[in-house]
């Protein structure tokens, strides 16, 4: 009877929302026109006066002879030829078959082909330079050898998944409890399972297997990412999903025994690079929830694998000078060891590198593009010299203020988890490494003129204080002497100073405008934001807590009003007009689904769930009133909506709650009785 209802519940739930791919929220329509001004923010106006010739002709240069490979014979035997480097990779891109780059990287070879026969296929068929090569004749070519991106994915179901949960049920205001229901169903459309045949196959896939199912962010990403994973557990902890956050724990430990770090994402091409390191937080919040030591001593040694990557493979020496003696520091930086394209945006790149004369300095462009996308911010001002130029991106010039409070925070859990399991000694060892190297980061990072900590610059030898969203880190990760209370109310003044608390939906990740980077002023992100909220609320100042709450309620109306209009939550969002339009900037639309902010939305209703109270616009798509519209983008029906229109009308009570919500929530009732 239970499985019954629960079947038609979730019949009439999706069947009432829009339809989507079965391969996850929004994926991006190939056939879709990217060419419109608002979101063609990818290529610099002055490249497209390339002809498709010099443009095949750039595409198709020499690249990879002599350069590091995102992937190689090595890291992916079988795959390499074609998702990394070649004659392929190029050709496709030269004729721009998708307008995603991504689309054709994340294809599977077909049944019986391997990269090996592919390439000669692909070289007898096509003997001539690429500007030759007709888009229709490489389109037929991919059909006959590949087949259809995300096919190597299954939807799963969520063995631990309930309707209805205490954490639920507790929630006090209607609006908010309502929100949080619809984000609670989500995890059902973004569950994946990797299909057998990758493991048996490997060769055959740009998809890194991983034995236990997995919530993937949304949109174009159709394999895990890093640091979204963090929130996408915060998020399955609220949900009391413990059993699948475990699961996705588990499927990271594996990453990190097979290749000794976990990489930016689940695919082959990934393999160069990592993002900011949260699988120690990770594993922390997991025992905070659930108090399962055995894991976490089992999760130990792999734990200190992953920081021995970071540990060897991404420092850099800094010399702090004081009157009585120069001092070397060892600190972190984000820089990935590929030297061409990344495969991913391998247009993108080609282009933005058109003006550069050597190969040595395409290089040096290519590594500091990868090394940005290690940071996770990709791309932002702040990796550039000239604000408005990515060509001058140096991000291996730059030692990051967030990276370094990311790993002072992996210092201290290790501390806390040899004294949880009973390691004096590795207890001992850990807790004055974090003691002596937040001391370090102090030295490095703290400007006494601006009081706050900012991005390091080897070129320069100085800070660059800009508000950036990643000075607010040492908060949230507590890199900082627990002593010197007076430090966050400094570093919350610095920020309020730049204006990046008057900005109406949330905080942007910076202030510098008309960038067109997607990390960039007016786009706010879910990471950042929780990030902030958590740092002002873990410090023991009562007017900073209440800082937080108030940015909470910001952004969790942002994310809820425009939730009404659209239906979705994104991964990003115009801050500045944030029920007026979406974000925009980058190499890609705005993407939906969307799991980090799904996870940080659901970790503040709770955190905040006996205080939230909704007192803003009725919100429509919640309580069942038909006053929304919304409009899409003009050149295609299928692609995503540019601007957001809707017709509201005020409330001043947040009780308010339509037929279509009580209907679900007495279905629900009866499913938690049974």
């Amino acid at each position: 009877m239970r499985e019954t209802l629960l079947a038609i519940l979730l019949i009439v739930y999706v069947s009432a929302r829009p339809q989507k791919d079965p391969r996850g929220p929004n994926i991006i329509d190939d056939n879709a026109d990217f060419g419109t001004p608002e979101h063609d923010n990818r290529v610099h106006t002055e490249l497209t006066q390339l002809t498709d010739k010099e443009v095949a002709q750039l595409i198709g240069s020499d690249y990879f002879n002599g350069s590091v490979l995102p992937c190689d014979n090595e890291t992916a035997p079988g795959q390499w030829m074609i998702y990394c480097s070649g004659k392929l990779l190029q050709t496709v891109m030269a004729v721009q078959l998708y307008p995603d780059s991504k689309t054709f990287v994340d294809q599977p070879m077909k049944e019986n082909q391997t990269g090996k026969s592919i390439m000669e296929h692909f070289e007898k068929r096509f003997p001539v330079s690429i500007e030759k090569i007709t888009k229709k004749d490489v389109a037929e070519f991919v059909d006959e050898f590949f087949d259809k991106e995300g096919n190597e994915l299954d939807v799963c179901d969520l063995p631990d998944w309930r309707p209805i949960t205490e954490q639920l049920a507790n929630i006090k205001d209607a609006s908010y409890q309502a929100f949080a229901q619809r984000l609670h169903f989500i995890w059902i459309q973004l569950c994946r399972q990797i299909k057998p045949e990758v493991k048996n196959d490997p060769s055959r896939f740009s998809l890194i297997y991983v034995p236990y199912q997995f919530i993937l962010p949304g949109g174009r990403f159709r394999e895990f990412y890093y640091w979204d994973a963090y929130w996408i557990l915060k998020g399955l902890i609220a949900s009391e999903l413990y059993s699948t956050a475990r699961m996705m724990i588990l499927n990271f430990a594996h990453i990190i025994e097979t290749y000794g770090f976990v990489p930016n994402g689940g695919r082959v091409y990934y393999l160069r690079r990592s993002q900011p390191p949260f699988f120690a937080p990770m594993v922390y919040e997991y025992y905070l929830a659930t108090q399962d030591i055995q894991l976490v001593a089992d999760l130990i040694p792999v734990i200190e694998k992953e920081y021995t990557f970071w540990s060897e493979r991404r420092t850099v020496n800094v010399t702090y000078e004081h009157p009585d003696l120069n001092e070397t520091l060892h600190m972190f930086q984000y820089r990935t060891e590929a030297e061409t394209p990344r495969p991913e945006s391998f247009r993108e790149d080609v282009l933005s590198a058109e003006h550069f004369t050597t190969k040595d300095r395409k290089k040096q462009f290519f590594k500091d593009l990868g090394s940005a996308a290690e940071s996770g911010w990709d791309f932002s001002s702040r990796w550039f010299k000239n604000h408005k130029d990515i060509s001058t991106i140096e991000t291996t010039n730059i030692v990051p203020v967030d990276l370094n409070a990311f790993l002072c925070y992996n210092m201290n859990i290790m501390q806390l988890f040899y004294k949880l399991t009973g390691n004096p000694l590795k207890h001992l060892e850990w807790s004055s490494r974090f003691t002596n190297f937040r001391e370090a980061f102090t030295k490095v990072f703290y400007v006494p003129a601006r009081k706050g900590w900012y991005d390091y610059n080897l070129r320069t030898l100085t800070h660059n204080t800009d508000f950036f969203a990643s000075n607010a880190v040492p908060l949230f990760s507590q890199c900082y002497d627990p002593l010197n209370s007076q430090i966050a109310v400094d570093v919350y003044n610095e920020m309020q100073n730049s204006g990046a608390f008057s900005i109406p939906g949330g905080i942007p990740t910076s202030m510098n405008e008309e960038t067109n980077q997607q990390w960039d002023f007016p786009n706010g992100w879910s990471p950042m934001n929780h990030m902030i909220i958590e740092g002002l609320r873990k410090s023991n100042n009562p007017i900073l807590q209440q800082k937080a709450f108030t940015l909470a309620e910001k952004w969790l109306e942002t994310n809820m009003q425009t939730f009404n209009v659209s239906d979705e939550m994104w991964e990003k969002y115009n801050v500045k007009e944030p029920l007026g339009k979406l974000a925009t900037g980058g190499e890609y639309e705005v993407q939906a689904g969307f799991g980090w902010t799904n996870g940080a939305a659901l970790d503040l209703i709770f955190t905040y769930s006996d205080r939230l109270q909704y007192n803003g616009p009725i919100l429509e798509s919640l309580v069942g009133s038909q006053t929304t519209s919304m409009k899409s983008s003009p050149d295609s029906s299928t692609s995503l909506p540019i601007d957001i229109t809707t017709t509201i009308t005020t409330s001043s009570s947040s009780s308010t709650f339509g037929y279509s919500n009580i209907l679900t929530l007495i279905t629900v009732f009866v499913l938690y009785i049974l």
